[in-house]
C-alpha cells in the first residue's frame, strides 16, 4: 500500500502556506494525496511520528529543524553537516530518516550568479543551510 498522507510539522503552524501549495501540486499531478498542518514541538514529535508510521513524510520547521536528528533512526549526510533537518521520510524497514532539503534548494536558486562574498541574516536551522550552500558554491 502507497501512502498517500504527510504534513508540515511546527508550533506555530497555523500560518504556514505548505498545504495549499502541496495540495495544488498534488492536484495538478492528479494524486489523491492529503497534506496537513499539524502543531508540533520538540517534546511532542516522536509521538506525532510514532502515531503515523505509514505517512509517506513530513516537512518541518521551527522550532523542530535540530529536534528531527534527535528522533530519527537515520540522518542524511547533508542534515549531519548543516545541523539541522527540514524533512522526514520514512525508510523501508520502519522509522525515518532525517534530509536537509535547503541546502540543495538554496544551491539551485543561487547556481550560476556571480558573486563573491555574501550575508546570511538569522542563526536558526536555514541559516545553517544557507551557510553549507554558499559553501559548496564557493561564495564567502
Amino acid at each position: 500500500m502507497t501512502a498517500t498522507h504527510a504534513a508540515v510539522l511546527g508550533r506555530p503552524i497555523a500560518h504556514s502556506l505548505s498545504p495549499v501549495l502541496h495540495r495544488a501540486a498534488y492536484a495538478a499531478l492528479g494524486l489523491g494525496w492529503s497534506y496537513d498542518a499539524i502543531d508540533c514541538g520538540a517534546d511532542d514529535l516522536r509521538a506525532v511520528l510514532d502515531a503515523r508510521p505509514d505517512w509517506a513524510g513530513f516537512s518541518c520547521t521551527m522550532p523542530l529543524k535540530h529536534a528531527v536528528l534527535d528522533v530519527a533512526d537515520e540522518v542524511s549526510d547533508a542534515a549531519r553537516q548543516v545541523g539541522a533537518g527540514n524533512t522526514l521520510i520514512p525508510r523501508a524497514g520502519g522509522g525515518w530518516r532525517a534530509e536537509n532539503t535547503d541546502v540543495h534548494g538554496i544551491v539551485a536558486a543561487l547556481d550560476g550568479l556571480a558573486f563573491a562574498r555574501c550575508t546570511v541574516l538569522g542563526a536558526g536551522g536555514t541559516a545553517q543551510a544557507a551557510l553549507v550552500a554558499l559553501a559548496r558554491l564557493g561564495i564567502g
